[in-house]
């Protein structure tokens, strides 16, 4: 019989295989549901997923790596080797060992690297380059102190205790020690001289080269000067010679900011304005400053007192008098031994010379330092003028001291009992003379002192208080000439400064307002102040661009008044009103200046700009003068819009309206005339020409000094001049006006009326220059209205398709979105693209799994802390309960059996 198969145990090897597999626990799949089921479509790794075990795979890889390195974040116990070369593998060790002692040596031999060269000194030869003024070959002395040095030691090496290893020669052997030094000492004397005649040698051969270099340059010289002057200069010659006079730039101070030159102008202003006061008191700088007396190292303070610069010194020469300005010098004694003194009386001369030169030159020093304070001065003083305040200084004491100048020459003269009558004589009489010349100085000096307090009384001050009301500013500005005004109004601004204190910036809006306010009541003036308003217009505009805001509140607030008031007469005349003065209409101007004109919506000129163009609405025209101010304010507003272009449908209005004014009026037809104007009245005339008028009587332009001020005739206005230069001015807006309007679309039928009113016109009546510009105005106009325009059509559109339900068919679909197509570096482009927003997307996503991972990390060793911690809390609580139980029993007597 066959052997039978064991079929159990192959049963068990296939159970054992089965129950290897890994079974799929289908509570872990996630199946990605899809829009549309696709038949024959094969499912992707995208489909269906294991989140969990993905998660446990991520959480189990990060805690090999992100927990190890979190875990060693703050750990030192490793060791890094940074030996220089270490790492390199091109290295060998040899290379390596001298690569590091190299740079041993480096560090050891190299300077500080916080070094910046200040306190090194370059050095040629051991010799410093600073004290080498001359480049003459210099002497070597370090080469002698080397070859004594290399002598010495081939002494030391072959004469003392280390000469037993050098094999000597037969000759020294037979020498004495003695010998042979006297040998070295002969052969360093030989080597000594030879060198200092190769160095002799060198410099005379330096000497012959210079001598022959400078008669070589001599002659090259002198063969440039002969081309320059026979005009054959060489181009190189010439650019040298210009470059010698080039400008070299040259280190100047940083420049100020404007806080430091505020504070340096008001410093300034402050000490004029005290030298002012202290010249209106008659006081000189040295009055002013603190006296010092000087006392020689002789002074015994015996009561002898004679200053000499007091009173002028005089000489004798010959039994002659002789003056002179310098001080009495010993030379002076010899002379006066001439006149008759006595040997006996020579010492108390002497001594009285010594003194009056101590005093010289005393007064010389003191003369000099005043000299020199006087030229650090604003220089408004010369040097005359300083010594003469320095006699002015001393006049009250010269008087006093007069009387006590005599009496102590007496004194001296007494002391002297051999003395001459002659000689007392002599100066007793020098004493009146004295005395006389201190008079006339006196009466100089007063008068000289009262004439600087009159200068300084007349001079304008340098320092002003800001006024707070207007009344004090004009306070201020009265009596003073329109120059000077200025400068006041320019030192307070300089005095009150922003930058100087904090109340500074509100005291210069104050004065903003006041010269605001200041500005439009020269206007109301019979005769209008225009050369005071151009000057006034800077420091305006100045401070409005040191504080906008305010400056625009002020002029807001201008405006504010001024309308109001206009609308008060527009109530009372049942909606008419009247043109404005001159002062509401600079005050526009003014506006146009400190603020922008082209800014789209502005706080201040967009409310004038509507306030002009209600007042052309409103305001009828019944009098010549309403006529000029109408173009004042059109021409305004040309300035307002010349930017922006914006149209103002009041201003071609009024101009259409002064044309028709201009016309010859036919009775029998009305002429279409829109409000303020009327088509019938008695002011429908005012600027119709009865007769020619000549080209030489007429003007281009008004005068505001003429044509608005308070009171003025009514001849100016009733005559043909008037009434054709504004017909001049009306055409010239006009014109100005087409050219800014000429790219909208209803330009036809804006200027169309005004063409058919310049058709209406008397020409002929018209000067040749007012002709040819209505030529111009209206062939210019002519073009722009003939200019067709295209009718409105409907806009032409590709029909757009009706929605259909029909699916779309692809005939290659791989079940992903068909991508737009282009060029080939587009298509890679948009592939790079996308895979970078797939890589930084995934790199987020990481990273925000990573810090979660870390929050749990912490918070899991904060909960482990805690626990140990409370447990071992407990732990010392159970200790301490076991022992408060063993102590109260005991307290108790029940301690427990042993």
């Amino acid at each position: 019989m066959g052997k039978k198969k064991n079929k159990a145990h192959a049963d068990n090897v296939r159970t054992k295989r089965k129950g290897g597999e890994k079974k799929m626990n289908p509570f872990e799949v996630k199946i990605n549901p899809q829009k549309h089921d696709i038949l024959g479509r094969k499912l992707t790794k995208f489909d269906k997923g294991m989140p969990g075990v993905s998660r446990s795979k991520a959480i189990k890889k990060r805690k090999e790596t992100l927990l190890k390195e979190y875990q060693l974040q703050f750990k030192k116990n490793r060791f890094v080797d940074k030996r220089f070369g270490e790492n390199d593998t091109g290295l060998s060790l040899e290379e390596k060992m001298m690569k590091r002692y190299a740079l041993e040596r480096s560090k050891a031999t190299s300077q500080d690297k916080f070094n910046l060269n200040e306190d090194e000194e370059l050095t040629h030869f051991g010799q410093s380059l600073a004290d080498i003024e001359k480049f003459d070959v210099p002497v070597h002395s370090d080469d002698d102190d080397e070859e004594d040095k290399r002598a010495a030691a081939k002494i030391v090496a072959e004469q003392h205790f280390g000469g037993f290893m050098v094999r000597k020669k037969p000759e020294d052997e037979k020498k004495s020690w003695k010998e042979r030094m006297e040998d070295v000492i002969k052969e360093s004397k030989k080597k000594k001289h030879e060198k200092q005649v190769e160095n002799e040698q060198a410099l005379k051969m330096t000497e012959e080269l210079d001598l022959q270099w400078k008669q070589l340059q001599s002659f090259v010289s002198k063969g440039k000067a002969k081309d320059a002057e026979e005009g054959n200069a060489d181009d190189y010659d010439m650019a040298v010679k210009s470059l010698q006079f080039e400008m070299k730039g040259q280190a100047t101070d940083r420049l100020k900011t404007e806080e430091e030159l505020a504070r340096d102008e008001k410093e300034r202003l402050e000490k004029l304005e005290a030298d002012r006061i202290r010249r209106m008191k008659g006081l000189t700088e040295e009055d002013s400053a603190p006296k010092s007396t000087h006392k020689s190292a002789d002074d015994l303070d015996d009561g002898f007192y004679l200053e000499t610069h007091d009173f002028d010194y005089v000489s004798y020469k010959d039994g002659e008098m002789n003056k002179e300005d310098t001080a009495i010098s010993k030379d002076d004694d010899d002379e006066n031994d001439d006149v008759g003194v006595n040997d006996d009386d020579e010492d108390n001369d002497d001594a009285v010379h010594q003194n009056i030169d101590d005093d010289n030159s005393d007064d010389d020093d003191n003369s000099d330092n005043d000299g020199d304070d006087d030229n650090e001065d604003d220089g408004d003083d010369d040097d005359v003028q300083s010594e003469d305040e320095e006699e002015d200084g001393k006049v009250e004491e010269s008087d006093n001291d007069s009387d006590e100048e005599e009496d102590n020459f007496s004194d001296i003269v007494s002391d002297n009992e051999s003395e001459d009558g002659e000689t007392i004589e002599t100066k007793k009489s020098c004493v009146t003379m004295v005395t006389k010349g201190k008079e006339k100085k006196t009466m100089k000096t007063d008068e000289e002192k009262k004439a600087m307090i009159d200068k300084a009384k007349k001079e304008l001050p340098y320092t002003f208080k800001a006024p707070e009301t207007y009344e004090e500013l004009l306070e201020i500005l009265e009596d003073h000439d329109l120059d000077d005004q200025f400068t006041i109004i320019d030192r307070i601004r300089k005095c009150h400064h922003p930058s100087l204190a904090e109340g500074n910036k509100q005291k210069l809006e104050t004065l903003f307002s006041h010269l605001v306010q200041l500005y439009c009541e020269l206007f109301i003036q019979d005769t209008p102040q225009l050369d005071y308003v151009d000057r006034l217009i800077t420091p305006l505009y100045e401070l409005a661009q040191m504080s906008p805001e305010n400056a625009a509140s002020v002029v807001i607030s201008n405006l504010v008044d001024r309308h109001e008031e206009f609308k008060e007469i527009c109530q009372n005349k049942n909606g008419r009103g009247l043109y404005p003065g001159l002062d509401t209409i600079m005050l526009f101007k003014l506006i146009s200046i400190l603020f922008p004109t082209s800014d789209f919506r502005h706080s201040v000129t967009t409310p004038s700009l509507l306030f002009m163009c209600e007042i052309l609405a409103c305001s009828p025209v019944i009098h010549s003068r309403d006529i000029v101010a109408g173009l004042l304010l059109c021409n305004l507003c040309l300035e307002y819009v010349s930017t922006s272009k914006r149209y103002i449908p009041e201003i071609i209005n009024f101009l259409h309206g002064l044309l028709f004014l201009a016309i010859d009026k036919d009775n029998k037809k009305l002429e279409s005339v829109k409000p303020p104007f009327k088509p019938v009245g008695k002011h429908i005339n005012l600027l119709h020409v009865t007769s020619s008028v000549r080209s030489e009587t007429t003007k281009s332009t008004f005068s505001l000094s003429e044509m608005l001020t308070v009171y003025i005739d009514d001849n100016v206005y009733n005559n043909n001049k008037f009434r054709v230069t504004a017909i001049d001015v009306c055409i010239k807006l006009l014109s100005e006006f087409s050219r800014l309007y000429s790219d909208i679309i209803t330009y036809n039928e804006v200027f169309s009326p005004v063409l058919y009113m310049c058709e209406k016109l008397p020409v002929k009546k018209y000067p040749d220059n007012l002709q040819k510009s209505i030529q111009e105005f209206t062939s210019s106009c002519k073009e722009l209205t003939n200019t067709g325009r295209n009718a409105l059509v409907i806009q032409k559109k590709k029909p757009k398709p009706l929605r259909t339900f029909e699916p779309i068919f692809e005939e290659r679909f791989d079940g992903r979105k068909k991508r737009q197509g282009g060029p080939k570096d587009f298509v890679e482009k948009q592939k790079l693209m996308h895979k970078y927003k797939k890589e930084m997307k995934g790199a987020i996503r990481e990273l925000r799994k990573d810090t979660r991972f870390l929050a749990r990390q912490h918070l899991k060793e904060t909960m482990d802390k805690d626990y140990e911690r409370k447990r071992k809390v407990n732990e010392i609580m159970g200790t301490l309960a076991n022992q408060e139980g063993e102590y109260k029993k005991m307290k108790l007597g029940k301690l427990p059996d042993s």
